[in-house]
C-alpha cells in the first residue's frame, strides 16, 4: 500500500508541476488562431511525453525504494554483507546505507570475534560458572562445572539447584569458603555470586573456585617454616646431647652396681630417644623435599601384585581390571599404597579382618579405593596435620605423604568412615592417561 500511493502521489506532482507550461502553450496557439486539429496533435504529443516521464521517474523511484528495503531489510536480518552501487547514481541515502552496513558488519564481526575469546577464556578457566534463572534453574555452565559434576552440559542444563546439591550456595556470603563434596571432587571452594539480566529477566551468576591446593600450600609452607626453626634448634641440642650420652656409657665401668646400671639405662635411653626424635625430623625433611613424579606406563595389577606380600598375614580381596594400565610414578605410587595399606592393617585388632582394594577407570579418572573393618576414624580434624599421630611409634606424615604424592599427579587423595559398615575407605583419584 505505501508504494502505490507513494507512486500515486509522484504522478500528480509530476502533472501538476508541468500543467502551467502546457496550459500556457495551448493558450497561446489557441490564440495565434492554430487550428484545432494542431492543437490536438500537440496535446497528443505532450501526453506522450509526459506519460513517459511519469514512467521513467517512478521506475527509477521504485528501483531507489527497492533498493533502499533490501538494504534495510538484509541488516535487520544481521546480513551486512549486501551493499549498493550509489556511486553510480550519487545517492546520499543509499551511500549512507552501504557506510552503515560496513559499521554494523564489523561490530558484528568483532563481537563474534569477542564471544568467541570470552567463551575459550570461560571454558579454560579453572573456575566453576553456573547461571540461574530466577526459578534457580540452570540455564548456563561452562567446561569447569561439567568436570566438577562429572555430567555434560546437556544433561546438566535445566536442573535444579535442589537437584544437584548445590542450594545452599546461593545463601552464602559472596566470597565464603566452605567445603564441599562434588561427584568428582572434595576440599574447600571459595563462593562468589553475582546478578545480570537478559531479555528483562534477573538471572544468577555462581562461581565456585577450588581453593584447596592454595590454602595447603600455604599451610604447607607455614609448616616448612616452623619445621626448619625447629629441626635447626633440636638438631643442635640433639647433638651433643646423643654425644655425651654415648661417651658417659662408655665411662661407666663393666662391674657396675645397682645404681651406676641404672645411671647406664637412663642414658641407653636418652641416647634412643635422641636417634629417634632425629629420625622423626629426617622424614619429615624428606616430605619436604618429595621429588616431581617420574612418570612411565604402567599395568596396575602387577604394581599392586609387588605389594601384597608385605601383608600376606591378611586377607587381602581385589577388585578391578587386570589389564588396566597407568602413566604415573610406580615408586610413589606404590609408596602411597604401602601407606595406605599400613594405616588399614593397624587400624584391625581382629586377625580375621579383611581389606578390600577396588580400582576403576571412569572418563579420564583413574579411582582407587582401599576399605578396611577396623574401627573409624577418632579425630578426623587431624588426619592431614603434619606430626599429629595416634601410633606409638608413628611420624605422622603417612597420610600427607599420600595426599602430596595424589596432589603432584594432578589427583588427590581422602580417607573417610565407611557408609554401610564399620571401618575406613582410602580414595585416591589420578588423572587417566
Amino acid at each position: 500500500m505505501f508504494d502505490i500511493s507513494l507512486q500515486k502521489r509522484q504522478g500528480c506532482l509530476l502533472m501538476l508541476a508541468s500543467l502551467p507550461q502546457s496550459l500556457l502553450l495551448l493558450g497561446l496557439m489557441y490564440h495565434e488562431g492554430v487550428s484545432g486539429y494542431l492543437i490536438g496533435v500537440v496535446v497528443f504529443v505532450l501526453t506522450l511525453i509526459l506519460s513517459y516521464c511519469l514512467v521513467k521517474v517512478i521506475q527509477l523511484q521504485n528501483y531507489r525504494i527497492a533498493t533502499i528495503t533490501n538494504l534495510v531489510e538484509s541488516m535487520v536480518n544481521n546480513e551486512f554483507n549486501i551493499r549498493s552501487n550509489a556511486t553510480r547514481h550519487h545517492d546520499l541515502i543509499e551511500e549512507m546505507l552501504n557506510r552503515l552496513s560496513m559499521t554494523l558488519g564489523q561490530q558484528q564481526r568483532e563481537i563474534k570475534q569477542q564471544q568467541v575469546l570470552i567463551g575459550k577464556i570461560i571454558n579454560n578457566v579453572d573456575i566453576a560458572i553456573i547461571a540461574f534463572d530466577e526459578q534457580h534453574n540452570l540455564s548456563f555452565i561452562n567446561a569447569g562445572t561439567e568436570k566438577l559434576m562429572k555430567q555434560p552440559a546437556s544433561q546438566l542444563v535445566n536442573q535444579s539447584v535442589q537437584s544437584l546439591n548445590i542450594a545452599p550456595f546461593l545463601h552464602t556470603t559472596s566470597g565464603q569458603i566452605i567445603e564441599w563434596r562434588f561427584p568428582n571432587k572434595q576440599g574447600r571452594f571459595q563462593i562468589k555470586t553475582d546478578h545480570y539480566f537478559d531479555d528483562g529477566q534477573k538471572k544468577t551468576l555462581l562461581f565456585i573456585t577450588d581453593v584447596s591446593a592454595i590454602l595447603r600450600e600455604e599451610q604447607t609452607q607455614a609448616w616448612g617454616n616452623l619445621f626448619r626453626v625447629m629441626s635447626h634448634e633440636i638438631n643442635n641440642t640433639l647433638t651433643p646431647i646423643s654425644s655425651l650420652s654415648q661417651v658417659l656409657k662408655q665411662l661407666l665401668p663393666k662391674d657396675k652396681d645397682q645404681s651406676l646400671n641404672e645411671v647406664h639405662e637412663g642414658l641407653c635411653i636418652i641416647e634412643e630417644r635422641s636417634k629417634s626424635l632425629k629420625s622423626f625430623i629426617d622424614s619429615y625433611r624428606k616430605l619436604n623435599q618429595l621429588p616431581p613424579p617420574f612418570k612411565s606406563r604402567v599395568l596396575f595389577r602387577e604394581l599392586l601384585e609387588g605389594i601384597l606380600p608385605l601383608f600376606d598375614h591378611r586377607t587381602i580381596i581385589l577388585d578391578g581390571e587386570t589389564d588396566l594400565t597407568l602413566t604415573l610414578d610406580p615408586v610413589q605410587t606404590q609408596q602411597t599404597v604401602i601407606n595406605i595399606l599400613k594405616n588399614a592393617d593397624e587400624a584391625m585388632s581382629d586377625p580375621q579382618g579383611q581389606i578390600y582394594i577396588s580400582w576403576r577407570q571412569e572418563q579420564h579418572q583413574f579411582s582407587l579405593d582401599i576399605a578396611d573393618q577396623g574401627t573409624g576414624l577418632m579425630n578426623k580434624d587431624n588426619l592431614f596435620v603434619p606430626f599429629y599421630t595416634t601410633k606409638p611409634s608413628g611420624s605422622g606424615i603417612g597420610l600427607t605423604l599420600c595426599r602430596k604424592i595424589a596432589e603432584n599427579h594432578g589427583g588427590y587423595f581422602t580417607l573417610e568412615d565407611r557408609i554401610e559398615q564399620k571401618g575406613c575407605v582410602a580414595k585416591l583419584m589420578l588423572p587417566y592417561e
